[in-house]
């Protein structure tokens, strides 16, 4: 099952390996932070509700932060995979992780925007963030036509 949510790069740290318990190749992994705080779609104001994700990625994904910046709007598709276990007191325990496998800019902040010439007619309304998206990344359209 695949899941997607959009927003702002927070924090990207350093690519950390942890060392293999059967003296294989280490692991490496990556965190980052998504600030996916709601607007409201009419005012555009922050929600009060902060929504700030530690989020990771592993292996061949961790270079692919390396082409992002702190301010950019990203869109983040992962999967949430559970695993069970029973400890060494018999007990049995759960976890959850979320794995990210696809990273896709948004609007990087950090390029120059490009220069517009004013409208010469009323415009449409400027979109709201984070825009809704369907499945393939697309914006949502409620229109019928």
């Amino acid at each position: 099952m695949s899941n997607q949510v959009t927003g702002w790069l927070v924090y990207i740290g350093q690519p950390q390996e942890i060392p293999s318990k059967s003296g294989g190749n280490p692991f490496v992994k990556r965190e980052f932070l998504l600030d996916a705080t709601t607007h409201d779609p009419y005012t555009g104001e922050r929600s009060q509700y902060e929504n700030i994700l530690p989020l990771e990625v592993s292996g061949d994904k961790c270079s692919e932060l390396d082409q992002f910046r702190y301010g950019d709007v990203i869109t983040v598709s992962f999967a949430l995979q559970g695993r069970e276990w029973t400890n060494q007191d018999g007990q049995v325990k759960r976890m959850v992780s979320i794995r990210c496998y696809k990273l896709e800019a948004r609007r990087p902040v950090h390029q120059p925007a490009p220069a517009q010439q004013p409208p010469t007619q009323p415009g449409p309304m400027p979109q709201q963030f984070p825009p809704e998206v369907d499945a393939n990344g697309n914006p949502k359209d409620d229109l019928p036509f």
